[in-house]
């Protein structure tokens, strides 16, 4: 009985929920910048794995992946544009995979690899995470570099576009299914 009441204490420690993502609220976002013009792509075709760990937040594990084709700038000419520029056809998806998250005052730090034009950077990016009952809601605001993952910047008028990328992760879901991990 007791080896029984252990392995249930055990359990509860390591046990996950798997976050389903609403698609039709879920979004990210790259804001892009030239003199000329500004543009926002977005894509809602977001996919992978968030296990989010309810007892302790900082033990989840994220694993989120975008194919480069799903952006949509609302012009077609940009947007076939930036898949030749990123290469596309050789490095279809954008990729973050956490290794560690740490609590702050505002939120979480999610430190972890993003994969992007073949090369992977560890980054340290801010979030903040809303649960109500069910819901989870999770949101990012950060910046990368194209110089960073080897892009070579396009020019409009011999003018090259700006060398940050602002991106946006605004995800909603809801939590599908609990597991645990668990190894005797």
């Amino acid at each position: 009985m007791k080896k029984l009441i252990f392995i249930l204490f055990l359990q509860s420690l390591y046990a996950q929920s798997l976050v389903q993502f609403d698609l039709s609220k879920s979004f990210i976002s790259y804001d892009g910048k030239h003199p000329a013009h500004n543009w926002t792509g977005v894509s809602k075709d977001i996919q992978g794995t968030f296990e989010m760990n309810k007892q302790d937040l900082t033990q989840s594990k994220v694993d989120l992946y975008v194919p480069v084709f799903s952006f949509d700038s609302k012009n077609a000419n940009r947007d076939s544009n930036m898949l030749d520029v990123v290469e596309e056809y050789y490095y279809p998806f954008v990729r973050f995979t956490s290794s560690k998250i740490i609590k702050n005052e505002s939120g979480f730090d999610v430190t972890g690899n993003l994969s992007f034009h073949g090369i992977t950077k560890e980054m340290t990016i801010p979030v903040s995470l809303d649960e109500d009952n069910e819901t989870v809601i999770v949101s990012s605001d950060f910046s990368i570099m194209l110089s960073d993952f080897k892009i070579k910047r396009p020019a409009l008028l011999t003018v090259k576009i700006r060398n940050q990328i602002d991106l946006k992760v605004f995800l909603v879901g809801s939590i599908a299914v609990s597991y645990t991990h668990l190894t005797l």
